[in-house]
């Protein structure tokens, strides 16, 4: 009996981690680290966003700033895809980078036509050195 009792928690513990992992894996939380890939320029900026929210004006150093928003390609698909319009120091018509999918390994920079760099990690990556991430949900909207 106490070996059913036993083997009966040690399933459900399992079942609990496998339905945890699913959600983490679902996320709907990106840190996107964003770098205007120019010597000598501005540092990179570590982005909070949330997948699906409304685009986001967000400033960069002293010289960027960009329109940014994440989204999924597609109803339940892994694949999330950064669509970015760069505002200053020149304007750039809007791309679409994937940074999440199953061909991509977490933490790749990709880049965009103009040279901008963006890479997407989990929330829960090491964050050593850089700076605390910039929260976007109170950023003003913008539009792609």
């Amino acid at each position: 009996m106490h070996k059913k009792m036993v083997l009966s928690v040690a399933v459900c513990a399992a079942a609990v981690g496998v339905a945890l992992a699913q959600v983490e894996a679902s996320s709907s939380v990106y840190l996107l680290d964003v770098d205007p890939a120019r010597y000598a320029g501005p540092a990179g900026q570590r982005l909070v966003l949330r997948v699906g929210d409304q685009p986001r004006n967000i400033t960069i150093g002293t010289q960027d700033e960009i329109c940014v928003q994440l989204q999924r390609v597609g109803e339940n698909s892994e694949v999330i895809s950064a669509r970015v319009r760069a505002l200053r120091p020149e304007p750039q018509d809007a791309a679409e980078v994937r940074v999440v999918a199953p061909d991509i390994s977490p933490g790749t920079y990709r880049s965009t036509p103009w040279g901008l760099l963006l890479r997407a990690i989990p929330p829960k990556t090491e964050n050593p050195g850089m700076i605390k991430p910039l929260g976007t949900d109170n950023a003003p909207i913008c539009t792609l």
